[in-house]
């Protein structure tokens, strides 16, 4: 049996590349169609994905869907992705930490061997951004990343 990842705060990205890309690593995905769902999906979950990006399927943002995961689900390790680098996409992550109350670590396809060894624990935000999907060394990278993140 597959472990799943939960599809937080979908996006025609994290749908049409993601999904993919998580099924090849071995996961099975669900999708989140509306917060209120958030309890009841995340029973047994490896982990969770949620995109930065500024429209979803799921109206609640970003920071907000990460705080009620965190409320209904504070062990799940989370993903978050979007078509920013990385370097853009680190304020909006230091912000969703600080809003959440937690000193995160934050890492991206290329962690510090600090940050590497963090992965797994719901205090790290790992981020991938498309091009790390669509580039194939950073796809490899990504997927090891992502094994060890949602063990």
């Amino acid at each position: 049996m597959s472990k799943t990842v939960l599809i937080a705060r979908p996006h025609t990205f994290i749908v049409s590349v993601m999904k993919p890309f998580l099924e090849e690593g071995g996961f099975g995905t669900d999708k989140l169609e509306h917060i209120s769902g958030l309890s009841s999906q995340t029973s047994g979950i490896a982990g969770a994905v949620i995109s930065l990006a500024l429209s979803s399927s799921i109206t609640e943002s970003a920071e907000e869907v990460f705080l009620k995961l965190k409320s209904v689900a504070p062990r799940v390790p989370v993903l978050f992705a979007a078509m920013l680098s990385f370097e853009q996409a680190r304020p909006a992550l230091e912000r969703i930490a600080k809003q959440a109350g937690i000193q995160a670590t934050i890492t991206g396809v290329d962690p510090t061997p600090a940050a590497a060894a963090q992965l797994g624990r719901q205090e790290t935000f790992l981020y991938l951004s498309k091009d790390d999907l669509t580039s194939p060394e950073r796809r490899s990278a990504a997927a090891r990343l992502i094994q060890r993140h949602f063990r």
